[in-house]
């Protein structure tokens, strides 16, 4: 059985998610038609593929969904808020960009942020580099996967492309580039001094991409936001620590 596109149990933790009842008045915030917005969100309803203008800190900001998952995680990131923000934050690594909702949700936190995107799906590549369109000097993007090893794999690919990873068992993939996390924080480092925000979602490869940064590196970063559990291992005690449902989030 489900509602909407969601299985039941789907439906029925969300239901009992209290993250997702605060995120309500920010529906108001971020949404033009915050009420239809909130029922497509659980029905989900609404044309696809769809332009969507919400609102931001920095202005009005005009993003291209495809399906119900894109506006789900839209509102995960800019309603339910799963990514902490430190103040201030100018440079960001975004591991697992997808289409681009993250980084765009960086880039409109203030005026003078930079985000290092990796997308390794072709598909969501170009629905990333297409999003970001109007920031065409405050993002690099890289069709590129990143975990604990350089080299290539195979990336099983979901229709979506919401679910793409190298751990994917599917009918179509793809041959991606993998980098190790310590090949791309390393230019980041020695070109801005900092990371102000780590973003790790790669289906599956975060806790051993967290695990093979290297310990000087960690110094040098700010802020951690994991989309899985289990990584407090990984991350130095001197961090502070707090989440939101699935995403984990660990800043100084």
């Amino acid at each position: 059985m489900k509602i909407g596109k969601r299985s039941l149990g789907d439906f029925g933790r969300r239901l009992l998610d209290p993250s997702n009842y605060k995120a309500i008045p920010r529906f108001l915030k971020v949404h033009h038609r915050p009420f239809r917005i909130v029922l497509e969100e659980i029905f989900s309803l609404g044309r696809y593929p769809r332009t969507l203008r919400i609102k931001t800190p920095t202005g009005p900001a005009d993003v291209e969904l495809f399906s119900p998952a894109d506006l789900s995680t839209l509102n995960l990131i800019f309603c339910r808020q799963d990514y902490y923000v430190p103040e201030n934050a100018k440079v960001v690594v975004d591991v697992g960009s997808n289409i681009g909702l993250s980084a765009l949700y960086w880039l409109t936190r203030n005026d003078q942020s930079f985000v290092y995107c990796y997308e390794p799906a072709p598909i969501s590549y170009d629905r990333l580099t297409a999003n970001l369109r109007k920031f065409p000097h405050r993002f690099e993007a890289r069709r590129e996967a990143v975990s604990n090893f350089n080299g290539s794999a195979q990336l099983g690919l979901e229709p979506s492309g919401v679910y793409s990873s190298l751990d994917l068992s599917s009918t179509q993939s793809v041959d991606c580039r993998v980098v190790h996390i310590n090949d791309v924080l390393r230019p980041v480092i020695e070109r801005h001094g900092q990371v102000d925000v780590l973003k790790l979602d790669s289906e599956g490869h975060e806790l051993r991409t967290l695990g093979a940064i290297a310990p000087d590196y960690w110094k040098h970063i700010r802020c951690v936001n994991v989309d899985c559990t289990g990584a407090s291992r990984f991350v130095p005690g001197e961090f502070h620590r707090d989440h939101v449902a699935s995403a984990e989030r660990f800043w100084r």
